[in-house]
């Protein structure tokens, strides 16, 4: 059979198919209604989602696969964008997301998180897009993924390389790779952060116990360094602050050949978070540290925080 025609096999299939225990959607398929349970017991049906479809509501089940987007061919020849879900995801078990998909809503999962990597294959959509937040037991979370909410794991949260998290991130036990852009950070026992990471906040907080800080590079916030940066006039005068948050002048990202490549920009005059100066930790009721940039003591709080918001609300 030829490409072309198993792309009109595809797209001529019935586009769902649902039993008692399990619903597929298949690829290249456009289902305008959730896929939700109808009666009591559906709550617990598997759900896969076939690669490069568009579902026009949320999905609810027990375990949800997104397949990886693929090569098909819709009308007038070209190529399907990838997966979009316009709602959010829920499960009961876990959630497995491949690349190739845009989710409008959240994920939220009682089991495990696995979000694939974004991926570069001609003709083939590679990017990975969450507009809303994600909680899960373990979370996984591949290179260059996008996340615009707040990353919640119960367990463990692993964060690949490049990743962007707009809002915060928090986690018992955290793996943090290099070239990150993250909201805020909440760890309470153990902490891995890799080379060039960028938290968009006056402060983070960590474990009480230091010998749980695997931090062997300097954060970079924002707050304040980037408030009199010395190369504006080089960024350009539209959304400068988001234009700042993922600076080229402090880390340069090249993704080829499968993977990230990670190196210093020339700028040298952001701030980092102190963390080896005492002057700047103290430490909260449950005995974590917060490693703050905004004195402990003053006297007029409100001038920082203010300031240091900016950052923490992305320019909106």
């Amino acid at each position: 059979m030829t490409e072309s025609a198993k792309t009109t096999a595809v797209l001529s299939r019935t586009a769902l198919e649902e039993s008692d225990s399990f619903v597929r959607l298949h690829s290249g398929q456009v289902f305008q209604d959730n896929i939700v349970p109808n009666k009591g017991g559906q709550q617990h049906r598997n759900i896969h989602i076939g690669a490069c479809v568009c579902v026009e509501g949320s999905v609810m089940g027990s375990s949800i696969t997104i397949q990886a987007a693929e090569n098909i061919i819709i009308g007038d020849g070209l190529p399907a964008p990838g997966t979009e879900i316009q709602g959010s995801i829920n499960a009961l078990s876990d959630v497995d997301i491949g690349c190739g998909t845009w989710i409008h809503g959240g994920v939220l999962a009682t089991g495990d998180v696995t979000i694939s990597g974004i991926k570069d294959e001609k003709g083939i959509p590679g990017h990975v897009l969450i507009e809303g937040g994600v909680f899960g037991r373990n979370v996984t979370i591949g290179d260059g993924v996008v996340i615009l909410g707040p990353v919640v794991a119960s367990k463990s949260l692993s964060v690949g390389n490049c990743v962007t998290i707009r809002d915060h991130v928090r986690a018992p036990i955290a793996k943090i790779g290099d070239g990150c852009l993250i909201g805020g950070l909440v760890c309470d026992k153990s902490i891995t952060c890799g080379k060039l990471l960028t938290i968009a906040s006056s402060y983070i907080i960590l474990p009480k116990n230091i010998e749980g800080w695997g931090i062997p590079h300097s954060i970079r916030s924002p707050y304040n360094g980037c408030d009199k940066c010395p190369y504006e006039d080089r960024l350009g005068p539209d959304s400068i602050i988001a234009r700042k948050l993922a600076c080229h002048l402090h880390s340069h990202k090249e993704f080829k050949a499968g993977r990230f490549t990670i190196t210093p920009g020339e700028c040298k005059k952001w701030t980092y978070f102190p963390l080896t100066d005492k002057q700047f930790h103290w430490a909260i009721p449950t005995g974590e540290i917060v490693v703050s940039l905004v004195p402990s003591l003053v006297t007029n709080l409100s001038i920082y925080t203010d300031q240091a918001s900016i950052w923490e609300r992305g320019g909106e």
